[in-house]
């Protein structure tokens, strides 16, 4: 009764969105007032104005994405209601989530939200962080897009289509920027026409920019970023009824790692202690600010500063290309046929100093590599009769390979082993004299065994996927449309592990049940290989109305599927089988919407209301050593979403977003424990990165100056607020991670001139320099360091800090 009462609730506040809007009417009559212009999606695989598709879809054309400033995906998701980014330690590892579900970046699991450019599927959230480039369109489908959409896309889909060569004439752009942090942007974009019936669009963007904080221990600035993205795009139009489109790009990243801070109050004396005594660290000894060396120092003045106080060598290097070519021919019939090959490589390079404390220890290497080819073909039929439809089938290919390398550090066998055992002896009734020589001996023989490559682990995974699906919609009156649509899906996979210890203490390191480090005098070599299959039918199912001419209704029902995987985490002890696979989930869903023209055409307002039921629910917990995904339970989030574009005046623009989320796990038992606890029953709590409430706004004004020949200044302001949320990687419901809402507040300010060739803008992101974080996990090996505190459950945690204030000027020329 609760839940439905929720739900109730709901759809009762998007009814209210609409009373609220058309009570303003007498604000949006003024004889300035101008039409709001209407943005085509091809959401349904067809170019569509928004208000004529009747899902929950939140779209922004090349002029908002200009305006905004935007360069990647994380900069879209502070403007559109359910749509979250969040990137933990490694930049490229992130989490894509619609509706408060995302699946954790770069491991085996399938994403929850997928990724579609140019009709192109991308596979891994690390391979979409890049900058955007002549961006056309990008579309944020929330719900289940089961059907018309390739792969697994169980709670929505990114949509991005970029712009197309013209035939008509040359023209091309180019801009440079500068800002704070040493930022740099160069970049350029040319059309040239290849007579008449081809064209080619060339791009290219390199930016760079200092990291934003510096290591207090060594002195050094933490490491910046370094862009460079190209793009070739050749439209060839030989006849009427054939066109053809190849593209080619690339992009490659330079970056150091996010900014990690101790998260001020989880550390306590009697960790900093330990940590202080098993590192050696000496306060006569002093560090490049001349500062004692000392474990307290770890935890700076302030969390959101950007300075940490620890080993932070982080450094990644990551590559990607790709090819598609996308043919459409229309038959005498009107009937069309469109074929998208695309084959696509990945690769990403990491080293990062994972432990994060104030001494060298344990650094890790990781290599992502991922190559992909697909091929697609749809069937569309003409519209504008009673039935219009599209079928089609879908073959995918993943090879996905991750190899990950530990080494001990310089720091690790002596003072650390040397420290541990010398604590261990000590505590077995041992003197100082007898401890000392044995405690020499066991840092010793560790220093005997390889440092670098301690652990040697590779996985390599293998995905064949096929499907077949079709979609029909009847119209039974001019206001009147039913839609149904399916798909079934076939997925193999098979995956082979391996790892190699070439240091036994580096099981130290892993254990899970404390054993004793100076007992361990072993190597181990493991293979294994596993496979299965997967099988999901999806389905759409909805009927709209149009209420009147600027009013439609929408509802609809529809489910998503998201195929098992194999656990590539989990080294030490071996995984069984059943704990290294984890089978699929499959999502149901139902929504009430509106769309609607108001205002004599000057608002857009569309709202949704929705409940979205997640069945063997995919969830990443941690062990204690390390992340392991399993089926959990069920997950329901419900509640409503809403868009509004409104052209106050033809000098005024005004957009703004809004969504309301609860969420619940309706049966989540055996759930990862608070720090020092036991598993727990998280059944009726809410889930992670489940913001309650966001919403945004943006305000544009711009108008003339007669002085200068009829050229334009313009002025916008943007507020994105996101709502309190639990962002622990680890889901356990621990109180250490809650954070508190948060405000970014965005401006831009700038002249152009009165043909559009020539614009100058000042702006500024975050400039309230809100702190907050993205992403909070626990400190690696807390328990070995005395860190968790049961009685209080609680243990040291990391906050992986958003990006600061920052500010630039841009220039741009186009012809």
């Amino acid at each position: 009764m609760r839940k439905n009462k929720a739900i109730l609730k709901a759809t009762t506040s998007a009814s209210l969105l609409v009373l609220m809007s058309m009570s303003t009417t007498a604000f949006a009559q003024d004889d300035s007032a101008r039409e709001v212009e209407q943005i085509t999606v091809t959401a349904t695989r067809r170019v569509e104005s928004i208000q004529d598709v009747p899902i929950s879809i939140s779209a922004y054309n090349a002029e908002f994405i200009e305006d905004s400033g935007v360069t990647d995906i994380r900069d879209v998701a502070l403007y559109s209601p359910n749509f979250t980014i969040s990137s933990s330690s490694q930049l490229s590892n992130n989490r894509i989530a619609i509706r408060g579900v995302g699946s954790v970046g770069n491991s085996g699991i399938e994403p929850s939200v997928g990724v579609f450019i140019d009709g192109v599927y991308y596979p891994k959230p690390g391979s979409v962080i890049g900058n955007l480039m002549e961006i056309q369109s990008f579309e944020v489908l929330r719900g289940p897009q089961g059907t018309l959409f390739g792969r697994n896309t169980p709670v929505g889909a990114l949509n991005i289509t970029t712009k197309k060569p013209d035939f008509e004439e040359y023209s091309g752009s180019a801009e440079i920027g500068f800002g704070s942090h040493g930022a740099t942007k160069l970049g350029a974009s040319l059309n040239v026409p290849l007579g008449d019936s081809a064209a080619m669009l060339l791009s290219a963007k390199r930016t760079k920019r200092d990291g934003y904080g510096k290591n207090l221990l060594s002195g050094e600035d933490i490491k910046g970023r370094e862009d460079l993205n190209l793009r070739a795009k050749v439209l060839y139009e030989p006849t009427d009824n054939l066109s053809m489109t190849f593209i080619a790009d690339s992009g490659e990243i330079e970056s150091g790692g996010a900014t990690v801070e101790f998260l001020n109050g989880t550390e306590s004396p009697l960790f900093l202690g330990t940590l202080g005594a098993l590192a050696g660290l000496d306060p006569s000894v002093v560090d490049s600010t001349g500062n004692p060396i000392t474990a307290a120092n770890l935890v700076t003045s302030d969390p959101f500063d950007h300075d940490v106080y620890q080993d932070t060598r982080d450094d990644l290097t990551d590559e990607q290309w790709g090819f598609s070519f996308d043919t459409t021919y229309e038959l005498a019939s009107g009937h069309k046929i469109r074929s998208i090959s695309a084959t696509r490589s990945w690769e990403a390079d990491y080293f990062e100093s994972a432990i994060r404390l104030p001494i060298k220890l344990f650094p890790r290497k990781t290599i992502y590599d991922s190559e992909t080819y697909s091929q697609e073909i749809q069937f569309l039929s003409p519209t504008g009769g009673a039935f219009d439809y599209i079928a089609g089938a879908f073959w995918y290919k993943e090879d996905y390979a991750i190899s990950q390398d530990f080494d001990l550090g310089s720091e690790f066998c002596n003072p650390v082993v040397f420290g541990t055992v010398f604590n261990q002896l000590l505590g077995a009734g041992l003197t100082q004299a007898q401890a000392f020589p044995q405690a020499a001996g066991t840092a010793n023989a560790c220093d005997s065994f390889p440092q670098i490559d301690a652990s040697d682990g590779d996985i390599d995974q293998a995905l064949t996927s096929t499907a077949f699906f079709a979609q029909g919609t009847y119209h039974p009156s001019d206001v009147l449309r039913f839609t149904l649509g399916g798909r079934y899906t076939a997925d193999d996979k098979t995956a082979n592990f391996s790892n190699v210890v070439n240091n036994p203490f580096v099981i130290a390191l892993s254990v899970r049940d404390n054993e004793n480090w100076r007992d361990l005098n072993i190597s181990e070599t493991r293979s294994d290989g596993s496979s299965f299959d997967d099988s999901a039918f999806t389905y759409f199912a909805n009927a709209s109305w149009d209420y009147s001419d600027n009013i439609m209704l929408f509802a609809t029902t529809s489910s998503g599927f998201k195929s098992g995987g194999f656990n590539t985490d989990g080294v030490f002890p071996a995984l069984t089988r059943d704990q290294r696979i984890f089978g699929p989930e499959t999502t149901t869903n139902y929504e009430f919407g509106m769309k609607s023209t108001l205002f004599d055409g000057t608002m857009l307002l569309n709202a949704t209301a929705f409940r979205m039921n997640i069945e063997d629910f995919q969830d990443r917990a941690f062990d204690g050593i390390s992340f392991i995904t399993r089926n959990v339970g069920e997950l329901l989030q419900q509640g409503i979403e809403a868009d509004m574009n409104w052209a106050a005046t033809d000098r005024l623009n005004v957009i703004g977003g809004f969504s309301y989320l609860d969420s619940e796990f309706v049966d989540y038992r055996n759930a990862s424990p608070l720090p020092g606890g036991t598993p727990q029953d998280l059944s009726g709590e809410r889930a992670h990165f489940a913001p309650k409430v966001q919403y945004s706004l943006v305000a544009d004004f711009s108008d003339d100056i007669s002085l200068f020949g009829g050229s334009q200044y313009y002025l916008r302001g943007e507020l994105q607020n996101t709502g309190e949320q639990n962002v622990g990687a680890n889901t356990n419901r621990n109180p250490q991670t809650n954070i508190d809402g948060y405000t970014l507040l965005n401006a831009r300010a700038g002249f152009r001139s009165a043909d559009d060739t020539w614009e100058v803008g000042v702006w500024g992101k975050n400039v309230a320099d809100e702190g907050y974080c993205m992403t909070i996990f626990a400190q690696p090996f807390a328990a070995q360091l005395n860190g968790v505190n049961a009685a209080a459950a609680t243990q040291p945690q990391r906050c992986v800090t958003g990006t600061p204030r920052t500010w630039g000027v841009d220039f741009k020329y186009r012809f």
